[in-house]
């Protein structure tokens, strides 16, 4: 680790819950793997040592290649119990053979992001599988399992709606309190060729709303209470942080879901939470936009 911390800092990631990671790497594949990671995300990138710290809210991480690193042997480390750095040991792109460079590249990508997310629970937030999108500078997350048509209904927003990403969104908490949404990239876009892309993952904007996508023949908005909230939003983030608990104890495992439930509990009361009941040709925006305006809508 200590000649690690001489490494020039190749890119910087900021979130909205004050925390501040620089990331740096100790060899050539493990460079090339952040690069990809840093394109994504759309990361800064900055020269410079890296430098002892005892900022609270500095966190290192720094990735390594090891050749006898397993794809399926990992765990998502906390920077916040060990001093602010974090070593993340990847397995080498070329493992399986040239075939499945693209499924290690991609498990490698999604191990470097839930680091971020991980430690971004620990302060107070959730990753949750939902698109995000922005109107006048607020937020709203389109929450969904898989298929349900996140990023059909994000393709559909018109001005001045914009989506920021159509998959996954992470959730921060500053320090007053406030709930901050941040695009996530969708990993998958890189597998089997896929045609990637980038996030400006350092966009936050304020979370105003989550609306929980149900198909319908006609668009409705339902507000629901923090009970019902916590059980329908619990799926969905369920579904994009299992892999957190991978290479934990039971105890620890026990822990994390705690602190995600927790976690889930405070956005709930803090935020409203709504089932939109959506076609394929209404203006279901509008009824977001008056379920945001405190405007009619059904509740349960």
């Amino acid at each position: 680790m200590n000649h690690l911390l001489t490494q020039k800092v190749l890119h910087n990631l900021v979130l909205a819950d004050g925390s501040h990671w620089e990331i740096a790497t100790g060899d050539e594949e493990a460079a090339s793997i952040v690069s990809q990671l840093g394109c994504a995300m759309q990361l800064r990138m900055t020269t410079g040592a890296i430098k002892p710290s005892h900022h609270g809210n500095l966190c290192r991480l720094l990735v390594q290649v090891d050749a006898h690193a397993s794809v399926t042997d990992w765990h998502v480390p906390l920077a916040s119990k060990n001093d602010g750095v974090v070593v993340c040991i990847l397995s080498p792109c070329d493992q399986w053979g040239v075939l499945y460079v693209d499924g290690v590249l991609y498990v490698n990508l999604m191990r470097l992001s839930l680091v971020f997310a991980r430690e971004a629970q620990a302060r107070g937030g959730v990753l949750i599988h939902g698109a995000l999108a922005e109107r006048d500078g607020i937020g709203v997350i389109l929450a969904a399992p898989g298929g349900m048509g996140k990023t059909t209904a994000s393709n559909r927003l018109p001005a001045p709606w914009r989506s920021l990403c159509d998959d996954t969104t992470l959730v921060v908490r500053d320090p007053q309190g406030n709930f901050w949404a941040h695009p996530w990239p969708t990993l998958s876009r890189f597998l089997d060729e896929g045609s990637g892309g980038t996030w400006d993952v350092q966009n936050a904007v304020p979370v105003k709303g989550i609306f929980c996508l149900a198909r319908a023949v006609e668009d409705r908005v339902e507000r629901v209470g923090p009970g019902q909230a916590v059980s329908l939003l619990g799926e969905f983030v369920g579904q994009v942080s299992t892999l957190m608990a991978r290479g934990l104890c039971k105890e620890e495992v026990r822990a994390l879901h705690l602190e995600g439930f927790n976690n889930l509990c405070a956005l709930a009361r803090a935020i409203p939470v709504h089932v939109l009941h959506i076609s394929l040709t209404g203006v279901f925006w509008q009824d977001i936009e008056q379920a945001l305006e405190g405007g009619h809508c059904e509740e349960t």
